[in-house]
C-alpha cells in the first residue's frame, strides 16, 4: 500500500469499518519505509495477521491489542480428486516466487552437506538467479540441482508437490504467512523451515525448524528427514494434520464472525 492509498481507505472509513489483512507485518529485506507501515496500520479499524509471532510484530508498531486478529492462513490443497501419496526419495523442492530474501543461495550452501540429495528449484524469479547459479557451480553441485524457473501452471504443481520429498523454505524475514507453504502442507509435504515461518511448522509437527542464514542447520535438518524414515512420516502426518486444521471453510467462518463483531460495535457507537 502506498501514500495515497491512504487517502480512499480514510473515505471508505467515514461511514464503515475497514480491516486489513497484513500477510507480510513487517517489510520485506530492502523495504524500509517502516513509518508508512505505521501510518497503514493505524488508518485501519482491524487487522488481520495469520500468526502469533505477526501479533507481537503489530504490537511493537503501535497497534493496539485490540485492533489485532489473528486467523491463520488456509492450506492450498491438491485436487480432491488427487492421492496423496507419503513422500519417498531423496528430492528437496524450493518453491515459489524467488526472491533474495527467501534464502535460496543458503540453501545452495547446505546442499553439498546433504548427502544424495536432489534440489528442484521452480517458480518464477523476480530477482536474478544466475549469482546462485554461479555459487552452485563454485561450490561442486550444479549438477544436482534442477532449474524450472518461469510460471508454473496448476498440473505442474501437482506433479511437483508429488514428486518432492522434502519442501524447503529458507527464509531470512518479511514473512508471517507463505502460500508457497501453504501449497505445501495442502499437498502433504514436510517442510524444513527457518524461525520466519516457523510456528504453522511447529504447532502441527510439520517438519523441522532452523535459524535464517544458517547453511549447517539447515543441512542437518534436510538431511534428517531424507534419512529418518520414522522422522519423515512424523512429518508427513503433521502435514496432512495441518491440511485438515486449516480449512478455509473455517477461516472464513472466523472472518464472518470478526465482520460481525465489529460492524455490531459500530452501530452501537463503539468503534473500538
Amino acid at each position: 500500500m502506498r501514500r495515497f492509498d491512504l487517502r480512499w481507505v480514510a473515505r471508505l472509513r467515514r461511514d464503515r469499518p475497514v480491516v486489513l489483512t497484513a500477510h507480510n507485518v513487517l517489510p520485506h529485506l530492502g523495504e524500509a519505509d517502516l513509518e508508512l507501515r505505521r501510518r497503514v496500520y493505524a488508518a485501519f479499524d482491524r487487522i488481520v495477521v495469520h500468526t502469533r509471532g505477526g501479533v507481537e510484530q503489530l504490537e511493537r508498531y503501535g497497534v493496539p491489542a485490540e485492533r489485532i486478529v489473528r486467523i491463520p492462513h488456509g492450506t492450498f490443497d491438491a485436487p480432491p480428486a488427487a492421492r496423496i501419496n507419503a513422500p519417498t526419495g531423496r528430492t528437496l523442492l524450493f518453491f515459489g516466487l524467488i526472491r533474495r530474501y527467501k534464502g535460496l543461495d543458503v540453501l545452495v550452501r547446505a546442499l553439498p552437506e546433504i548427502p544424495d540429495a536432489q534440489l528442484v528449484v521452480a517458480g518464477d524469479p523476480l530477482d536474478r538467479v544466475e549469482p546462485v547459479q554461479k555459487l552452485a557451480r563454485e561450490l561442486g553441485v550444479a549438477d544436482r540441482i534442477d532449474w524450472r524457473l518461469g510460471y508454473l501452471p496448476p498440473d505442474d504443481v501437482e506433479k511437483l508437490m508429488d514428486e518432492a520429498t522434502v519442501t524447503v523454505f529458507p527464509y531470512r524475514g518479511g514473512e508471517s504467512a507463505s502460500g508457497a507453504l501453504a501449497t505445501a502442507l495442502g499437498h502433504g509435504r514436510p517442510a524444513v523451515v527457518t524461525d520466519v515461518l516457523g510456528e504453522t511448522v511447529n504447532d502441527y509437527g510439520a517438519g523441522l525448524v532452523v535459524p535464517p542464514d544458517d547453511p549447517v542447520a539447515l543441512a542437518e535438518a534436510c538431511t534428517r528427514l531424507l534419512t529418518d524414515k520414522a522422522a519423515l512420516t512424523e512429518a508427513f502426518h503433521g502435514a496432512e494434520w495441518a491440511r485438515s486444521a486449516l480449512s478455509w471453510a473455517g477461516i472464513a467462518e472466523a472472518h464472518e464472525r470478526l465482520y460481525a463483531d465489529l460492524v455490531g460495535r459500530v452501530a452501537a457507537g463503539d468503534g473500538d
